[in-house]
């Protein structure tokens, strides 16, 4: 049994505050990245700099393919590296290193630029965003075996994910508030913020948080043979194809929202209403993770979508002038963001479990990385898929749309991604790995871990 006085801890199912503190905080620089890439980046890649629509979507596709292909290798390589650090801290030096070149080089590019200056620097900050994220749930998933355990310390880190994205909204709400302000003027805040922000954030939980995992053993086998098992994991493979499907869904409305509000409700400023969404989320975290232990984290995430599924029904009504029931509309569906931020997580956490118990091997690393593939091919597709369809109707950026397109428009928003979710919210009616599944699975693990330990060493 080691030492670490955060080991003891983890034994008794409580970790220590101050911990939580520390591992949580990365999550908040981590998670203004987004916001930009999915709501400004195509604007104004398109409407400032002149690339067509469908070839920027096309590219964020491609980019993403490349980062998939990226998932699996590093998912691997950070179950199975022994660095003396630890192997899930040592990525945050090389992924934060990504992140803030091409956070300088994506969102300040020179004018001029072509689409191949931007599938590069995508791409970049892509495989930067996962080797960063990536091991680091791996590592959050490590610190606890407990099922309500593991929803606090998502709590933690999925409440300074919120506070990084309402600070990702307020800074695009002021810089649009000033006269002349353009998406170049929001890129250019937003770029700040990342590099200020997350190598400092990286440092403070490189250094107080132990990195106590247990390291994956070489197995020889190749990779398709390891990935089986995880698809006959089945709360697995439910939660894995839910989540892409959601994804799917979502990134393809997120990705409009701005054409949305401007040209279909006539929204001034969608930076401010993303504020009030976002503050949402964050107040809705410790509902979600109070209610994810209370009915269990799947029977949470259920609702979260059932309720998604609605208030996007709803918007297909709104007419051209009702920005507070926009606003309105929007806050409630940022209540539900927070579950979607919080439970998957730590579903797939319990998830691993079963792996464990099958082939008692540690291997949240890979399963962390067929989860973040899942989640960027949903966002690959969702954003190919909503901009290549706008481009079909004819849609056009800059604004002056005509009815035919802004009634495609309203198709695409609304009733596309509540046909997926729809789907999502069939799969998750069959997942069954319950908190008392869970508990049974837990302890007959470790009752076998503690045999191993006791049975003396062969001569």
């Amino acid at each position: 049994m080691r030492s670490n006085p955060y080991w003891m801890d983890r034994q008794q199912h409580r970790l220590p505050l101050t911990l939580l503190l520390a591992y949580g905080c990365i999550a908040l620089p981590l998670s203004t990245i987004g916001l930009p890439l999915s709501i400004y980046l195509a604007p104004f890649y398109s409407g400032e700099l002149g690339l067509p629509l469908a070839l920027l979507g096309t590219a964020m596709v491609l980019a993403r393919l490349v980062d998939i292909i990226v998932d699996p290798a590093i998912g691997v390589i950070s179950d199975r590296w022994r660095p003396a650090v630890g192997r899930r801290k040592i990525w945050l030096p090389i992924g934060v290193s990504l992140l803030v070149l091409g956070a300088w080089m994506l969102f300040q590019p020179e004018k001029g630029v072509g689409i191949v200056y931007f599938f590069l620097w995508t791409t970049v900050m892509y495989v930067g965003f996962t080797a960063t994220k990536l091991p680091y749930e791996a590592w959050g998933a490590e610190l606890s075996s407990d099922y309500a355990e593991r929803t606090r310390i998502t709590t933690f880190r999925q409440g300074y994910s919120l506070i990084g994205l309402v600070v990702a909204t307020l800074v695009p709400a002021y810089v649009l508030m000033r006269e002349g302000a353009t998406t170049a003027d929001v890129l250019a805040g937003m770029s700040w913020i990342v590099i200020g922000i997350l190598p400092l954030a990286a440092i403070l939980t490189f250094f107080t948080v132990p990195d106590t995992s247990p390291v994956e053993a070489k197995s020889g086998e190749s990779l398709w043979r390891q990935w089986r098992p995880l698809w006959r994991n089945g709360p697995f493979r439910i939660i894995a194809l839910a989540l892409l499907i959601a994804y799917i869904a979502e990134t393809a409305r997120v990705t409009i929202t701005l054409f949305f509000a401007r040209d279909a409700i006539g929204v001034e400023n969608i930076g401010a209403v993303y504020v009030y969404y976002f503050v949402a989320g964050l107040a809705g975290v410790p509902v979600w993770g109070w209610l994810g232990n209370r009915m269990g984290k799947h029977r949470a995430l259920f609702l979260a979508f059932a309720l998604l599924f609605i208030i996007n029904g709803a918007m297909y009504f709104l007419e051209h002038g009702q920005t507070a029931l926009f606003t309105a509309l929007f806050i409630a569906k940022g209540l539900c963001f927070g579950a979607l931020e919080l439970l998957p997580a730590a579903m797939i956490a319990d998830t691993v479990d079963i792996d464990v118990a099958r082939t008692k091997r540690h291997r949240q690393g890979l399963f962390f990385a067929v989860i973040g593939i899942v989640m960027k091919l949903g966002q690959a597709l969702g954003q190919g898929l909503s901009l290549n369809l706008l481009g079909l109707i004819g849609f056009a950026a800059a604004g002056g749309n005509g009815e035919t397109e802004l009634a495609g428009l309203r198709l695409v928003y609304v009733i596309l991604p509540n046909i997926m979710l729809l789907v999502s919210l069939w799969l998750l009616s069959r997942y069954a790995l319950t908190a008392a599944r869970h508990g049974r699975l837990r302890a007959a693990i470790e009752r076998r871990e503690r045999t191993a330990t006791a049975r003396p060493a062969t001569p």
